[in-house]
């Protein structure tokens, strides 16, 4: 089961056919569902007749109709707030299974699950911090007047640390290569004040998201005098690439091995 925040934009959707395929392709035969956790969003996709389950829903629907294992992936950038409520959520129903006591015991998997698993987000181990940073390498630009701005989403959650551990990262690895975030830290004034310290004429924004949804269409590259490509515009020539994380297979890949190690505790006890 793949959890995102979700989205009704039906073009950055896509993005997230790209990663269901690849999961298809790497487990032939198991069945795979999605859920969102923003529930604005599950109610508009409601209303244009496209309903798409909550966590909790989409769990229950799996053990009402006799699945016993599942392995559940967190598509989520950093581990934040979104994806530790999802813990609470597998957590609670991994110890649901079934009445036990002294006088009457349900074979467990009666009312839940024989094994529930969890998938890391996209940033959660260093090597994962590694890995992104390798794949966004390939996609600098080669003039060394000619930066790339990456912009998250940004978090006031504790995790918010993640963003600048791999903007640190990429500036040791890449000269032209910066990280911002829309809310939080480190915000358009940092990465303008980044870009100040060499001479770059030529910009180009990519946001630093699983798809390119709202966040990328108006805060990156919208007509507003404070989007980023508009403030940005003062002093360089910019361009936008609303293209979202998962339309790259190396960030697909990285969700994939998350995936997998989930996918193998449910069958194997030691892990």
């Amino acid at each position: 089961m793949l959890v995102t925040f979700g989205t009704n934009v039906a073009e950055a959707a896509a993005s997230f056919s790209k990663l269901e395929r690849k999961v298809k392709e790497t487990f032939p035969g198991i069945e795979v569902r999605w859920a969102y956790t923003a529930k604005t969003i599950r109610a508009a996709l409601a209303q244009q007749g496209k309903p798409v389950d909550s966590p909790i829903t989409a769990l229950a629907k799996l053990q009402d109709e006799g699945y016993t294992r599942v392995a559940v992936q967190s598509v989520h950038v950093l581990p934040g707030q979104e994806f530790y409520d999802l813990v609470n959520i597998v957590d609670n129903m991994a110890r649901f299974q079934g009445s036990t006591g002294k006088y009457f015991q349900s074979r467990i998997g009666k009312f839940g699950f024989h094994r529930l698993t969890l998938g890391a987000p996209l940033l959660y181990k260093p090597a994962d911090y590694r890995a992104v940073t390798e794949a966004i390498k390939y996609l600098r630009p080669a003039a060394p007047d000619h930066a790339l701005v990456l912009v998250g989403h940004g978090s006031n959650h504790h995790t918010f640390s993640a963003y600048g551990c791999l903007n640190d990262m990429l500036r040791q690895s890449c000269d032209n290569v910066f990280l911002g975030t829309v809310e939080g830290y480190p915000s358009l004034a940092e990465v303008k004040a980044d870009l100040a310290k060499k001479p770059f004429r030529q910009v180009t924004l990519l946001p630093f998201m699983n798809i390119a949804g709202d966040h990328a269409i108006n805060d990156l590259a919208g007509a507003e005098e404070d989007s980023w490509k508009n403030q940005l515009a003062r002093s360089y020539r910019v361009s936008v690439c609303l293209t979202g994380l998962l339309d790259y297979l190396p960030i697909i890949e990285i969700y994939i091995s998350h995936l997998q190690e989930a996918f193998n505790k449910l069958t194997d006890p030691a892990k």
